[in-house]
């Protein structure tokens, strides 16, 4: 029996000095044919010269004309895959173990996506973290994605091509979490759901300012993702369950806006919350019991009022 082909696509923006890590464990998945498309997205010379660099015939690099950000370039990597699954890796993330391996095992089952452990790696620390999760439905793939906080990176999430492509690929509008929509995306179409225990996507955090989500302005489009996944039809989240899961997603929304002192969204977010009965029922016992007192809103503000400056 011939072994099954992974695509990998790696969006690389200002990625010279990490993309041969994140090629090289790629290639040293065990048991797993695989090829890599790198799409180098920054108009300099080290990114490209770092990916062309690497002498591998599994690879095919593809350099933008211009800066086109990770969703066109994600698109663009996906349009050349010919395998029957593929995985996204960011420019500095790179597999262990036999996390490939695993995943193909979970979802030539027959399953549309499956997830895999990961490891939250924070350079500045440094620290580890080793996750695990496991999403029972679409719902409770929902409920703890958006509501618990409790997500896959792509670097530990394999796709079916044929189904990825039929539910349009990634969304090239938005700008933040995107990993997060489409796999919610994904699961409102019906996606069918496995799980593997083996190997582990290193997901790479630290600072910088290019990080989407140290932007603030972009803070909207979380807004607008929890909108269109609320208007999505679908057959596999019943309508109702869908609105008090997205309910709790606004009020989480707004607390994180309310903490950050932007408040003109934390009261978009939050009054979105109420119209569909979020009640902030993620909250821990005392902002809990403190949002109710005083109202989301009036807590954070007091808090912060209390909190002593540096």
């Amino acid at each position: 029996m011939p072994r099954a082909s992974i695509t990998v696509v790696v969006p690389a923006y200002q990625a010279g000095h990490t993309i041969e890590r994140t090629v090289r464990s790629v290639f040293g998945q065990p048991h797993v044919d695989t090829r890599v498309i790198v799409v180098v997205d920054d108009t300099g010379e080290e990114t490209r010269s770092a990916a062309q660099s690497i002498a591998d015939t599994r690879l095919s690099v593809i350099v933008n004309e211009a800066n086109l950000g990770a969703q066109k370039s994600r698109n663009r990597g996906l349009a050349l895959v010919e395998t029957d699954y593929v995985m996204f890796l960011d420019g500095d993330d790179f597999v262990m173990g036999d996390l490939f391996r695993g995943l193909l095992d979970a979802v030539e089952n027959g399953a549309d996506v499956a997830f895999g452990p990961w490891l939250r790696y924070n350079e500045a620390a440094p620290s580890a973290e080793l996750r695990r999760e496991r999403y029972s439905s679409a719902e409770d793939l929902l409920d703890r994605w958006l509501v618990r906080r409790r997500w896959t990176p792509p670097c530990a999430v394999l796709w079916r091509t044929d189904f990825l492509r039929s539910i349009g690929g990634w969304d090239e509008a938005v700008r933040r979490n995107q990993d997060g929509e489409i796999v919610c995306r994904a699961a409102l179409a019906g996606a069918r759901l496995a799980h593997s225990d083996r190997g582990c996507g290193v997901y790479v955090q630290h600072d910088s300012p290019l990080r989407i989500s140290a932007n603030r302005s972009t803070f909207g489009d979380l807004i607008d993702v929890a909108e269109s996944l609320l208007r999505r039809p679908s057959d596999a989240v019943p309508d109702e369950k869908r609105a008090r899961i997205i309910g709790e997603y606004f009020y989480w929304l707004a607390d994180s806006a309310f903490r950050r002192g932007d408040m003109a969204q934390g009261r978009r977010a939050l009054q979105r919350s109420l119209s569909l009965g979020g009640k902030g029922a993620h909250l821990a016992p005392v902002p809990k019991l403190g949002a109710a007192v005083f109202g989301l809103e009036g807590y954070r503000k007091a808090v912060a009022w209390l909190t002593p400056r540096r």
